[in-house]
């Protein structure tokens, strides 16, 4: 019934602004002078009268509050998204077919170097208030050095519960990335991949794997994960070159493509997709909630006008990589929506896309954190080498 109003009535529509605004102007008219000037001879109901014309003006100015940040976070495009995540509404798998309930891989063995062996003697951790055993697994906060890059940054590490007790083992690997504005906490806190993966793992769902947040928006700046055309910012070369190299230097990380995945939302959705489409050699899978396909800057663009370097759908036409991807979104998610609509009709093989519409919840945490889970059980369906094997 909601979405039934027309579009200048929902929630991202300038007429709401202008209807508030009016409203509260209104009412602080009628708080500081219709009232003062016309107080009711009785003194409880001129406290009661002006009660509520202050309470009524709290309220309208954290409505205003709330729809400007609104408008521009675009969280909610309609009034329906604000009662939660929706049902399941939409299913489907277009280019190369995904084969499910394929063999499992077995776990990867074999030697590691002694800074691979046991983390906690390798000084790249340096000091950390270690738990062992880990029946929850641990996050670690490291430092990762740019030598390609020339950008350092921070990281979240989460090492699986079985990590510490099989030096011999090699795991698969998850790199997450958050939305703008974010942190690499705000994936760990807001989405609990640890959690989740703990638990498909218990369930026969899910291997258990590492997962490794950088930080990709330094100080908020968007910067889509992308090299600068200009050489300023080399995000895209961190990621691929720096943390990759940093993984597999410091952790017991599968050697094969295929045990290397992206997950991201909104901002970071469009990291995942675009990394794993760009970079076939090092990940095989990406999980994208709620992101887009074309580089789009907010702030100081970081490529020129007309460049397709980073637009997906004219890569997914003219040299489609042999990469499974995963999408997830809700349908009033307007911006998401609309790049999933585009990019849907050019994907072909080898390329796969599988896509999973929720029918509301906007552009929120909700629909994120409803289809992680979702999203990792495609992956162990999928991927042999995330398929589940007793840790």
């Amino acid at each position: 019934m909601l979405d039934d109003m027309p579009t200048w009535l929902q929630p991202t529509s300038p007429a709401i602004l202008i209807i508030i605004v009016a409203l509260l102007l209104a009412t602080l008219g009628w708080t500081l002078v219709w009232l003062p000037t016309h107080r009711h001879p009785r003194r409880h109901h001129a406290i009661g009268q002006q009660s509520i014309a202050v309470l009524v003006s709290i309220a309208l100015s954290l409505m205003l509050a709330f729809v400007v940040l609104n408008q521009q976070n675009s969280w909610f495009t309609t009034w329906s998204s604000m009662g939660g995540v929706g049902d399941l509404s939409h299913s489907e798998t277009v280019g190369d077919p995904t084969p499910t309930s394929q063999d499992p891989i077995a776990w990867q063995t074999g030697t590691p170097t002694d800074l691979q062996a046991d983390p906690r003697s390798n000084p790249a951790f340096g000091e950390q208030s270690w738990v062992d055993p880990a029946p929850e697994g641990q996050y670690l906060t490291v430092s990762i050095p740019g030598p390609a890059s020339g950008h350092t940054s921070s990281a979240l590490v989460w090492l699986p519960p079985s990590y510490l007790d099989h030096p011999e083992r090699f795991y698969p690997v998850l790199i997450g990335f958050p939305g703008l504005p974010g942190s690499i906490n705000a994936v760990a806190d807001g989405l609990h991949p640890d959690e989740l993966i703990t638990s498909l793992s218990s369930q026969g769902q899910l291997r258990e794997s590492i997962v490794v947040i950088p930080d990709v928006f330094p100080d908020n700046v968007d910067t889509e994960c992308v090299d600068a055309s200009d050489g300023s910012i080399l995000m895209e070369t961190f990621v691929t070159r720096d943390v990759v190299g940093w993984i597999r230097t410091n952790l017991r990380a599968d050697s094969d493509r295929a045990g290397w995945t992206t997950i991201g939302y909104s901002a970071g959705g469009f990291c995942s997709s675009m990394l794993t489409m760009r970079h076939p050699d090092i990940f095989g899978s990406s999980i994208n909630m709620s992101g887009y396909f074309v580089a789009g800057f907010e702030g100081p663009k970081l490529r020129e006008d007309g460049d397709t370097t980073y637009d997906l759908t004219v890569l997914a036409q003219t040299d489609p990589p042999d990469v499974d991807l995963w999408f997830y979104a809700a349908k009033d998610d307007q911006m998401a929506y609309e790049a999933w609509q585009s990019f849907n009709s050019v994907v072909q093989p080898p390329t796969s896309l599988t896509t999973e519409l929720v029918e509301s919840g906007g552009h929120t945490t909700q629909v994120w954190a409803a289809g992680l889970a979702p999203g990792l059980k495609w992956l162990g369906q999928t991927q042999p080498h995330f398929a589940w094997q007793a840790a």
